[in-house]
């Protein structure tokens, strides 16, 4: 029996989508553009491919489906007491990605994840080589053509995105780099542990202090995984390392140096420090924190944190600048949204195959990534960039989604 031309494209869509879904992770450190349009591809290619009943099966037995609709639909409903509508709608764009996760949801499966973390290593590495060109024709080949970068910062080397985004991206993929080196053939053990090295000295100089102190945190999660049996040892080589390696980059870096004490004088001297970086987060995180005790339980609504941020800044910190946004995702969500948007991101963090304890080959990468949002997003709101957003979601649907436990995901094909 001859197969037509359209069935034909319908048998190859599943093979076609895992391609673009993988292609994904490769623009991880750089611009995002690119994954919209795959996600409108893979989109089409998914609606054309039908089986929707499977799929719908598939997505209402998949806990993370329900938890990350919640978590996108939270803000469009957060807007009806809302006054700023504009700003809200601002918001509620953000977050599109979560919005999106059905789809990546029901093309993802375990068996994709070493070739998604491929492409994500080989997106960092691209980035990276353009960032240490940057970061020499800066200091040293200063009569080199000017490359690929930022123009946010002056000091910025990253060449797609600022720090604020870049340095936890590199923070990730370090670890996963290092988590690789430990295991599998010599050649490929000592590739990943390059990649290690080069990713960490540019997260050195990349400027974002943040990230670095995500690496630290991957990398003592990292030791605890290689010696789970053995916690007083995991302890102890954690504390060294990390130590040693605060102590080598604040001793043999003058820009890491600079950063370093620049934001302890700030802390240390924060009512003096109007207007500096860590001076300014404080009091964003201060007078956020007080924006969602004057509104604990459904917050001030979508789009107008600005607005109310603005007014209770006003009366306890004239002369600071003002924000649209506290830096913080658990403030930003609690103070838009209150205790009950708090609930919906603590099960986005936390997901029930988490709670269940679920032990397989890629438990330990689950552990990492759930650390790895939980510590930045305590410096930055890192749902609500488009980057580290689409970061999370997409290494989220690939080890907490159904299709990522072992013999109990629903068979699409």
């Amino acid at each position: 029996m001859t197969v037509g031309p359209l069935a034909a494209l319908r048998s190859r869509i599943p093979r076609i989508n895992e391609a673009l879904f993988t292609a994904a992770f490769f623009f991880l450190p750089g611009h995002v553009a690119p994954v919209y349009t795959l996600s409108a591809v893979m989109l089409v290619l998914s609606l054309l491919e039908g089986r929707f009943r499977e799929k719908w099966a598939l997505l209402r037995g998949d806990s993370l489906f329900w938890i990350f609709q919640a978590f996108f639909w939270l803000f469009p409903l957060a807007l009806l007491w809302t006054e700023d509508m504009a700003e809200g709608r601002r918001m509620v764009g953000r977050y599109t990605f979560f919005l999106l996760s059905p789809l990546y949801l029901t093309i993802a499966r375990r068996a994709l994840l070493p070739r998604c973390i491929a492409a994500f290593l080989a997106g960092c590495l691209l980035a990276e080589g353009l960032a240490y060109y940057n970061w020499l024709q800066m200091h040293v080949f200063t009569d080199w053509p000017a490359g690929l970068r930022v123009a946010k910062d002056p000091e910025d080397t990253a060449p797609f995105v600022d720090h604020i985004l870049y340095a936890p991206i590199l923070a990730w993929a370090a670890y996963l780099a290092a988590r690789a080196s430990l295991a599998g053939p010599p050649l490929r053990r000592l590739g990943c542990a390059l990649l290690t090295v080069l990713t960490a000295g540019n997260l050195l100089f990349s400027g974002g202090r943040a990230g670095q102190l995500v690496f630290l945190v991957l990398l003592a999660v990292l030791v605890f995984q290689r010696f789970a049996r053995r916690p007083l040892l995991a302890g102890a080589l954690s504390v060294v390392l990390v130590s040693a390696l605060l102590t080598g980059a604040y001793a043999g870096n003058d820009y890491f140096r600079t950063r370093v004490d620049m934001a302890v004088n700030e802390i240390t001297h924060y009512e003096e420090s109007v207007n500096t970086s860590a001076g300014l987060r404080l009091t964003f995180l201060m007078n956020s924190a007080r924006l969602f005790a004057e509104h604990p339980l459904l917050g001030v609504g979508t789009g107008d944190y600005t607005r109310d941020y603005a007014e209770l800044h006003a009366r306890y910190s004239p002369g600071w600048l003002t924000t649209d946004n506290p830096h913080n995702q658990y403030l930003f969500v609690l103070s838009t949204t209150g205790l009950f948007g708090g609930a919906v991101l603590f099960a986005v963090y936390f997901p029930p195959l988490l709670w269940r304890g679920r032990r397989d080959s890629v438990a330990p990468l689950r552990t990492a990534l759930v650390a790895f949002i939980c510590t930045s997003c305590l410096f930055e709101d890192y749902l609500w960039r488009s980057n580290t957003s689409l970061l999370f979601v997409l290494f989220a649907v690939l080890l907490l989604g159904v299709r990522s436990r072992d013999g109990q995901a629903p068979a699409l094909r």
